[in-house]
C-alpha cells in the first residue's frame, strides 16, 4: 500500500516553519522522446526554424526521468552548445548527466508552443495592431510527476501536476515560476507553486531540432514549496 506522508518518498522533503512543505527534483528530459506535431501550427509546417516563424499551434510531447533533488551535478563551464548560432557561452549549455544512475520516477510534458518569430505586427479588419513578435516564452505546458516507477501493480504513483509556461532564449536566465494543479497520495490536497531552475544538459538529443544536428536535451531542478 502506498503511503500518503510525503516524507516516505525517495526525495528530498522539508518541513517549513509556516506549516509548507519544500521538495526538490531532479529532471532530464530524454530528448529521443520529443514528438513534436506541426499539423496546427500557423507558420510554414516544415521549418525547424522556430525563432523566424509563427509556431503558435504546434503541440508536442516529450517525457523526463527524476531523481532525488541534488543528483544531477550543476554546471561549472560554460559551453557555446546551443540553437543560435554564435551564440556565447553559457553555463547551462553544459552536458552534465549520462544517466548514469536509475531514475526512480517519470516525467510527462504536453502543451502548445508559444513562439511567433514574425517580426511584422498583425493588424485587425481596421488596422489596429493587435499582434506582434514573441520569442519568449516557448511553450505553455501541462506537467506530470510520478513519484515511483510504473508496474503492473502499480499503475498510478503519487502525483502532482503543475501548469505554466516555461523555456527561454538564455539557459543561465531560465528560471519560471509554475502553479500547482492537482496530485494524488499525499498531495492530493496540495496547492502551492514550483520554482524551475535549468541545470544544463545531458546526453540524449532533441528530435525537435533534428535539421539543426546534435541538440542535446536540458535538464531542470523543481523547488516545490506545498501547502498540504
Amino acid at each position: 500500500m502506498l503511503s500518503n506522508d510525503p516524507a516516505d518518498l525517495p526525495f528530498p522533503v522539508t518541513q517549513n516553519a509556516d506549516g509548507t512543505v519544500t521538495l526538490v527534483i531532479d529532471m532530464a528530459v530524454l530528448g529521443h522522446s520529443d514528438a513534436p506535431d506541426p499539423s496546427g501550427r500557423i507558420g510554414p509546417k516544415d521549418s525547424q526554424n522556430y525563432f523566424a516563424i509563427d509556431v503558435r499551434g504546434d503541440s508536442y510531447f516529450v517525457e523526463g526521468a527524476l531523481y532525488p533533488g541534488g543528483t544531477i551535478p550543476v554546471p561549472t563551464r560554460p559551453s557555446t552548445l546551443s540553437v543560435f548560432p554564435d551564440a556565447p557561452p553559457k553555463l547551462n549549455n553544459e552536458t552534465v548527466w549520462d544517466f548514469r544512475v536509475p531514475p526512480i520516477g517519470s516525467h510527462f510534458n504536453r502543451g502548445w508552443v508559444l513562439i511567433n518569430g514574425n517580426q511584422m505586427p498583425g493588424f485587425d479588419t481596421r488596422g489596429t495592431p493587435v499582434d506582434s513578435a514573441r520569442q519568449v516564452p516557448h511553450l505553455l505546458s501541462t506537467h506530470s510527476f510520478f513519484f515511483g516507477l510504473f508496474s503492473p501493480d502499480t499503475l498510478s504513483p503519487p502525483s502532482l501536476v503543475t501548469q505554466g509556461v516555461e523555456n527561454g532564449n538564455d539557459p543561465d536566465a531560465e528560471v519560471v515560476h509554475r502553479a500547482i494543479a492537482g496530485g494524488t497520495g499525499p498531495f492530493r490536497f496540495a496547492r502551492g507553486e514550483v520554482r524551475q531552475d535549468r541545470i544544463g544538459r545531458n546526453t540524449t538529443r532533441l528530435r525537435s531540432f533534428s535539421k539543426a544536428g546534435d541538440v542535446l536535451a536540458p535538464n531542470y531542478r523543481f523547488t516545490f514549496l506545498l501547502r498540504l
